[in-house]
């Protein structure tokens, strides 16, 4: 029984290599988070999301401001979060 195995790994040949989908091959890696410091005003959190969702930094800017005064603060807390953790 030992002599049908002609393969010395036997994981190797009993699972097919998976198929990339279309979307998968033609679709570019998304970047890495990263802070913008260059373009940013404080820490460069806006700029640096705005970059790695594609969405205006601005845009950004106006919702960390309204979620701080209607969260009572808590989006300060995020947003130091995310300036002192992503580099």
């Amino acid at each position: 029984m030992a002599g049908k195995n002609k393969s010395s790994d036997p994981v190797s040949g009993s699972w097919p290599e998976p198929v990339p989908s279309r979307k998968e091959s033609n679709r570019p890696m998304k970047n890495k988070l990263k802070l913008d410091k260059a373009n940013g005003k404080l820490m460069g959190v806006c700029s640096g999301l705005a970059n790695w969702s594609g969405m205006d930094a601005n845009l950004l800017r106006i919702i960390f401001v309204l979620a701080t005064i209607f969260g009572f603060g808590s989006a300060i807390i995020i947003y130091l979060a995310i300036g002192l953790i992503v580099d």
